[in-house]
């Protein structure tokens, strides 16, 4: 039979020879669906901050319309004008959830990315006539009450900008001195 020592020297050639094997053993890439998996979480979190920033945009124009004091005709003509637009754009966003997808399925290519880019650009184009069309509707003390509230508006958002960057670069100093003192 085999004593304990013949036992333990073959264990352990064997585990030496394992534990080569498995260090030489090259790092592997991400797999197809490791890397579908994190572009699927990616595109739900864009999505979802997409979602809040439409519902901040939302709230911003209701804002800012509530304190116009929009007459009913104003109103009525302001939503025609906002759904007739959303039409006009409805197949240019469907094609580009279409690619958002594909990015998704990481069958996205370069010609998409430009396709993607062009279509960006028409719907920030047709809104930017929609918000030219709407300003057409005010009255002229309302224009100048909407410009009013939008520079309002972008004090407001460079403040806040200003405080995350604040809060940001504590953050990232007291990482570093975290750091430092687990170094010294």
């Amino acid at each position: 039979m085999f004593s304990i020592k013949r036992l333990a020297v073959i264990f352990g050639m064997i585990s030496a020879v394992a534990l080569v094997a498995f260090a030489q053993q090259p790092a592997t890439a991400p797999t197809q669906e490791l890397r579908r998996e994190r572009m699927e979480r990616r595109e739900k979190h864009r999505e979802a901050r997409g979602e809040r920033m439409k519902m901040r945009g939302h709230r911003e124009r209701g804002v800012a319309f509530r304190e116009l004091n929009l007459s009913d005709a104003q109103r009525e003509q302001i939503r025609a004008i906002t759904q007739r637009r959303l039409d006009a754009t409805k197949t240019q966003r469907e094609e580009l959830a279409k690619l958002r997808e594909k990015r998704v399925d990481g069958t996205f290519a370069a010609a998409d990315e430009a396709r993607a880019r062009a279509l960006r650009e028409e719907i920030g184009a047709t809104m930017e006539g929609m918000r030219l069309e709407t300003e057409g509707v005010l009255t002229t003390e309302q224009k100048a009450r909407l410009q009013q509230l939008k520079v309002e508006r972008k004090a407001k958002r460079e403040e806040h900008q200003g405080e995350r960057k604040v809060r940001r670069e504590q953050r990232l100093k007291e990482r570093q001195d975290r750091l430092n003192k687990t170094i010294l």
